[in-house]
């Protein structure tokens, strides 16, 4: 089990991996992205995912959004710019919280979006606060993913949308292809991928109502594979990266290995990667 503190160091320890690999500092993203046949580069397929889900759950000028595992808040910033809404970013990241303030300012949206140090399954913000709770690639840290749904619930409106992306694990996994999903899922802090039915039977616990299920799979097929091929590189950068910083050995490999894992599970069909949406009945 990964506490909130592992999972903060985690994204302190990989934003240089992030920084090189992903264009961090220009698309503010840690997610695959969209790509499809106008997609030009890295770039477009990340804004494209932003886009895909603001659309899908209609979010406008008269939200009030709740960006629940924001990062340094590329999302947040984004709906802010181009649906006029509010969002609130929250992150278990003091590091994250503190580059999102400094893009908010940079981008002069300090009146609409705002970013705090907080857990998503316990966020201490009033009953009914949301109009829509937003998760790109967030609840998979999570070890009871029940927990974040009933916080969504929690502190979204009557009606309020709940937008999520993220990935599903295969149901009935065992033996090496469970393992081999484990291994992937720790080498990001997460303590296992769930399986979808599981995930909404939480949902329709809870009381939300599944509007939409997209399987996106083929549509993150290309960062899958940007991502493998980062994993030759990393390995001797991380080797060399280790020699000055012992400590931090174990987890940059096995933070490399991720890269080589994601697109191995995915090219052996062990998981997929949807869009959900569900409405607070």
């Amino acid at each position: 089990m990964f506490s909130n503190e592992d999972i903060e160091r985690y994204y302190k320890l990989s934003e240089t991996q992030y920084r090189w690999g992903w264009q961090l500092y220009k698309s503010r993203s840690l997610h695959y992205g969209l790509w499809d046949a106008s997609t030009r580069n890295l770039h477009e397929a990340l804004m494209n995912t932003n886009r895909r889900m603001a659309e899908l759950a209609g979010i406008t000028s008269q939200d009030h959004v709740l960006d629940a595992g924001c990062g340094i808040g590329g999302s947040s910033l984004w709906l802010g710019k181009n649906t006029g809404c509010r969002a609130t970013g929250i992150t278990l990241s003091a590091r994250q919280v503190e580059l999102a303030t400094a893009l908010s300012h940079k981008d002069g949206l300090t009146d609409r979006v705002h970013f705090e140090q907080k857990d998503y399954t316990a966020t201490g913000f009033p009953d009914e606060s949301f109009d829509v709770v937003w998760a790109v690639e967030s609840v998979c840290h999570t070890q009871d993913k029940n927990d974040f749904v009933k916080e969504a619930w929690r502190v979204l409106k009557p009606g309020g949308r709940l937008i999520m992306a993220d990935f599903f694990q295969q149901p009935g996994l065992t033996g090496a292809d469970a393992q081999l999903m484990l291994d992937w899922a720790h080498g990001w802090t997460c303590d296992h991928f769930i399986e979808l039915d599981r995930f909404n039977g939480f949902l329709l616990q809870a009381g939300f109502k599944v509007e939409t299920e997209q399987d996106l799979t083929r549509a993150i097929w290309p960062s899958a594979k940007k991502i493998y091929r980062t994993y030759f590189p990393g390995v001797i950068a991380g080797r060399i990266y280790n020699l000055f910083h012992p400590k931090a050995h174990a987890f940059g490999m096995k933070n490399i290995a991720t890269a080589k894992l994601q697109y191995i599970t995915l090219k052996k069909g062990l998981w997929k990667y949807y869009f959900l949406l569900a409405v607070k009945g």
